[in-house]
């Protein structure tokens, strides 16, 4: 009976002990959301870059291949550096360095990325050759080019490459970042410095350069990103380094540095448009919603156009043209998108399998 008494007293203190005493142990402590606008700004963006990326290959696929290069240049860097900028926001803010999610989670990101530009890689090469082991002959021999310097246009979606190589690398820049407050800044220095002296002594590595707008982008994410909106909410000054840009890039060209520079501002350009538009508005969702399917949108707007210029019945030589292919080429993704967004809300299996891809 007394046994029965101290086990009833214990119940009846156990149901009045406060239950967020005896949780406290065991719950993770829950982060606060980011406001949604400030997410949808930086979706935003990424649905602007996909947008500017095909108008970048409309032009690329026309008799003013040039031109792309001349004033859109600064894509290719922007999509790394967006990326790196968003593991400096994410996972160096919001994730616990002590435990292994935040590595994890990078290395399996990097790895799938660099699985998919590999199988992209090799079948080109296989449907190039017509035959499946001179395919796989031609890419042998194209791979020192396309792992290695880049340099070239050996490969194709040569963009994933470098991102790939920064996922993986991220986990240790995270770690080093635990241990030493200023590693990733130092880290990011130092290969700025070393594209720098390569490029004056007349080398230059195309996936080396690509891969550091991933560590700039990084360091620039550790900035407090109320910093940031105090910054794009200046359009005077946004624009003012903007048009330093352009004008560096005239008169000086689209030497590594100026590259650099043009990712950096136009980044600030249309994050700071996202910031001063309604992205509830029926425009500004099409755009959020773009900005969440970069990958896939990088990946079918160029086979997309390659098509439509083919029923065209070739390159556009004039600007028309050029206008055309683009505008059919943005509503064809933006129908496949949409699709594939709609699919992914009502089947599970998509949803995974998209995911297991792409996410």
């Amino acid at each position: 009976m007394e046994q029965l008494r101290i086990i009833r007293c214990f119940n009846e203190a156990l149901i009045e002990f406060p239950m967020s005493v005896l949780t406290v142990d065991v719950q993770q402590p829950v982060e606060k959301p980011r406001p949604a606008s400030r997410i949808e700004a930086l979706d935003w963006t990424k649905g602007a870059l996909v947008l500017c990326m095909v108008v970048y290959h409309a032009i690329n696929y026309s008799a003013f291949r040039p031109m792309a290069f001349k004033f859109l240049a600064f894509l290719p860097s922007s999509f790394i550096l967006i990326a790196g900028f968003l593991v400096g926001q994410v996972y160096a803010a919001k994730y616990d360095s002590k435990t292994w999610k935040p590595y994890l989670r990078l290395a399996v990101r990097g790895f799938k990325l660099f699985v998919l530009f590999l199988v992209l890689n090799v079948t080109f090469c296989i449907i190039l050759e017509r035959n499946f082991l001179y395919g796989i002959l031609e890419f042998s021999d194209r791979s020192n080019a396309i792992f290695l310097s880049g340099n070239g246009r050996e490969g194709i979606f040569e963009v994933l490459l470098p991102i790939a190589y920064f996922l993986l690398l991220a986990p240790a820049l995270l770690w080093l970042r635990s241990r030493v407050s200023g590693a990733v800044i130092f880290c990011a220095a130092g290969i700025f410095l070393l594209c720098v002296a390569l490029e004056m002594n007349g080398l230059f590595y195309k996936n080396l350069s690509l891969l550091s707008a991933g560590f700039l982008g990084m360091a620039c994410g550790l900035i407090p990103i109320a910093s940031i909106d105090r910054f794009a909410r200046q359009w005077l000054l946004v624009l003012g380094v903007y048009a330093f840009y352009r004008l560096c890039s005239y008169f000086v060209g689209e030497i590594y540095v100026v590259q650099m520079l043009g990712a950096l501002t136009s980044l600030a350009l249309l994050y700071a448009c996202a910031l001063h538009l309604d992205c509830a508005s029926t425009f500004g969702r099409q755009m959020v919603m773009f900005g969440r399917y970069t990958l896939l949108g990088y990946l079918v707007q160029i086979p997309l156009i390659q098509i439509i210029v083919y029923i065209f019945g070739g390159k556009p030589n004039h600007w028309i043209g050029v206008s055309i292919v683009t505008v059919v080429a943005t509503a064809l993704l933006f129908v496949i998108v949409l699709a594939v967004d709609g699919l992914r809300r009502r089947n599970r299996f998509i949803d995974l399998s998209y995911k297991s891809i792409f996410a």
